[in-house]
């Protein structure tokens, strides 16, 4: 009886240790070895968005370092893990934050950018490899939050002469984006612009063309029904023009150049413009702001925070610690 119960023991063991075996060799042992969390928090992103003159929205990732077994090296390792985003509306001038706001499921995936005041534009990441939109939705984050899908025009690229009928008040309901991907390093000459119909809530792709075309050379512009900006740079000097080639304001660049600020580089932030990490305002009669709202930088990506430099001469920081 004991030399049964020694071979059924042995045996036991042994189709435990194939069992054991067979889980690591088949799903990395994910169910023989629980994960262990080494560290997390919460860091900044590198965006912002505009939404006031003093209000701006930040946004930050959680994050994880996660022990496992992994058995490619036939051991413990280790893994970097973003589990999810946040972002927070805060007051520039002084440290304040004023609500958190959760992003829309899965829009993190894509790439975003910021068209109106409050209002940002999603579209696909990898878009910009045939220069023509895949999907595209909106997110008025600073109202009601809603996203909504907006319909793309594949194929056909729309070459009307807009600006003609700008001039016969016939653009209504039209607004032509520049879109900027940071994260793509793009260059801000000869960009591809879309034409958004808000009436049927549609989109596709514009080429300049006639009285238009010379807008292909604007850093970025800014048309809706209600005007047209064009932001551009000359030996220089930061030029704001209108759809008659009339410079209405001129800004003369100082310190930092263009090419050595390129994270926010020249472009339109809504009603404001980014002048390498300056801020200024726009007016509606075209006038740039005599001095920047601000100075934005960015610390590390993982454990950094933002720090802001308003106007006031003092200094404001957003990280894990005051966003809590």
């Amino acid at each position: 009886m004991k030399h049964l119960l020694k071979k059924f023991e042995i045996e036991r063991l042994i189709v435990a240790a194939i069992t054991a075996f067979t889980c690591v060799s088949m799903w990395g042992c994910m169910s023989c070895s629980d994960e262990k969390i080494l560290d997390s928090g919460i860091s900044i992103g590198r965006h912002f968005y505009m939404v006031d003159d003093s209000t701006i929205m930040l946004d930050f990732f959680n994050w994880e370092t996660v022990e496992f077994y992994s058995s490619y090296i036939q051991g413990r390792d280790e893994e970097f893990r973003v589990t999810g985003y946040l972002a927070y509306l805060v007051n520039v001038n002084r440290d304040t934050v004023y609500k958190k706001i959760d992003f829309p499921e899965n829009k993190k995936s894509e790439s975003l950018d910021q068209v109106e005041d409050g209002l940002i534009f999603f579209f696909s990441k990898d878009d910009y490899a045939t220069g023509d939109l895949s999907k595209a939705s909106e997110w008025r984050f600073a109202q009601s939050g809603n996203v909504v899908k907006l319909n793309v025009v594949f194929g056909d690229i729309d070459s009307t002469d807009y600006l003609v009928d700008f001039r016969n008040e016939n653009f209504k309901d039209k607004k032509i984006l520049s879109l900027h991907d940071m994260n793509l390093g793009l260059e801000y000459k000869n960009r591809v612009f879309y034409a958004w119909d808000i009436a049927e809530n549609s989109i596709a792709r514009w080429e300049p063309t006639g009285e238009s075309a010379w807008m292909a050379e604007c850093n970025d512009i800014r048309w809706t029904e209600d005007g047209f900006r064009c932001l551009d740079e000359k030996n220089g000097k930061i030029l704001m023009i209108d759809e008659n080639k009339n410079v209405l304001d001129s800004l003369q660049t100082k310190g930092c150049g263009l090419p050595e600020c390129f994270y926010n580089s020249l472009r339109f932030y809504g009603n404001y413009i980014g002048v390498g990490h300056q801020i200024y305002k726009m007016y509606d009669d075209g006038e740039i702001g005599d001095k920047p709202l601000f100075e934005i930088y960015f610390e590390e990506f993982t454990s950094g925070r933002t720090m802001l430099y308003p106007s006031s001469g003092d200094t404001v920081y957003y990280s894990e610690e005051n966003i809590k």
